[in-house]
Parts: structure tokens; sequence; C-alpha cells
């Protein structure tokens, strides 16, 4: 008996151990499986758009950043690019059509509250040399990168990404809300928050420097508590 359950035990390491060892997939709905979801933002500047899916097929045209294409089909295998595994996806563009691979494609997209010309794209960004995964926020406008952080973290989830607003708080135009960081300044934490302030994402030590001296050389991030309080 000892012996089934240490082997039992041993099968459900080894399973625990595969599954946190693979890379989840940068994967999307096409239009065929949801016609809401398969309108996706790039979250790249200069993607090649090619006449098949591959590196090596020829470029048609590039594409800038937050620009909005239409999913219509995605290869059947992935392909592993920079850290970053995914599809590639037959879009469309106005009249023309071709293939991007979906690691340049943002898992989310959402607009600033405080001016609807600026745009937050959202995705993977690879690995880190500590081997910690990162991703990248990009804002953008009108077909231009105003600014981007990359985050290093790895226990956090494009889904629960948001904007949250100003939250009432003066000279702040968006507060980005983000899914659970383990720790930051040595405080543990559930969420991290960037600032959205004059044109920079920026970090923040505490609400008075959030409001009046915002600096992105500071180091901590900005907490949502902080802000209730």
């Amino acid at each position: 008996m000892n012996t089934l359950k240490n082997t039992f035990a041993a099968l459900i390491l080894v399973v625990t151990a595969n599954v946190f060892a693979q890379t989840p997939e940068v994967e999307f709905d096409t239009y065929s499986e949801s016609k809401q979801n398969a309108s996706k933002y790039l979250l790249a500047d200069d993607v090649a758009m090619r006449d098949c899916p591959s590196t090596y097929c020829e470029k048609l045209t590039t594409i800038r950043i937050g620009t909005n294409v239409r999913l219509l089909e995605k290869t059947e295998e992935s392909q592993e690019l920079n850290g970053i595994t995914s599809r590639w996806y037959k879009v469309k563009m106005g009249p023309q059509e071709g293939w991007i691979w979906g690691g340049l494609i943002s898992q989310k997209t959402f607009v600033s509250q405080a001016n609807a010309e600026v745009r937050f794209v959202f995705g993977e960004a690879g690995y880190n040399s500590d081997d910690e995964k990162q991703y990248q926020l990009r804002a953008v406008k009108n077909g231009v990168e105003l600014d981007k952080m990359i985050i290093a973290s790895n226990a956090l989830h494009y889904a629960n990404v948001q904007n949250i607003g100003n939250e009432g708080i003066e000279g702040i135009d968006d507060i980005i809300v983000l899914s659970t960081i383990t720790e930051s300044c040595d405080v543990a934490s559930e969420s991290l928050y960037v600032v959205w302030k004059d044109n920079t994402l920026q970090k923040t030590k505490n609400l008075v420097a959030t409001a009046e001296t915002l600096s992105a050389e500071d180091t901590c991030y900005l907490f949502y508590s902080e802000i209730k309080e």
C-alpha cells in the first residue's frame, strides 16, 4: 500500500511539474470562432504582414503599432519566437489580407479614460536573464508609441489587466491595474498599479508624489490601498 501511495505521489509531482513547465500559448479567436473577439490591435511597430505563415515568406507590407486587424484564420501549429509561443494568423486590414505571427498581437487593449485617442496595448515580451516571464505595456496614439514599460512577473495574466481611470486624483489621467505580483518594494501585494501621466507610464511611492511630484525615477509602485486612504 505504501509503495502504491508513493508511486501515485510521484506521478502527481511529475504531472504538476510538466504543467508548470509548459509555456502557455498566446492564442486568439478567429472570425469563424467569435466575430466579436476576432478584432484585435497590434502590439508591436512595423509588424510584417506576409503572404504565407512563416518568417521566410514574402513581406507584403508593414503595419504600425495599435492598428486594428481582423483575425480570419490560424495555423494548426504554433511557433516559438523570442520566448513566446503563438500561431500565425491570417488577418484582414482594410482590403488587404496576409499573415501575422500572434506574438505581435495585443492580448489586452483598452482606451485612456482621459483621452480617447490614446490606447494601451498589453502582451507578452519573452523572458529576462533571470528566467522571469516579461510583459509589455505600451501607450499608443495614432499609430505612434508614446511610452513603453516592461514588467517581469510569473504571476501576471492579461485577463486581469484593466484601466480604472484616475479615481478622482488630480493630475493623473489613468491608473492601470495589473494582476497579482509577489512582492514590490519588500512589501507583499496583491496587485500592481501603473500610472499614466503626462504621456508617460510612471511609478510612484505614495499618493502625494502621484498628484504633485510623480517621477519615472521612483522605484515603488502605486498601490490602490494608498489611493483609497
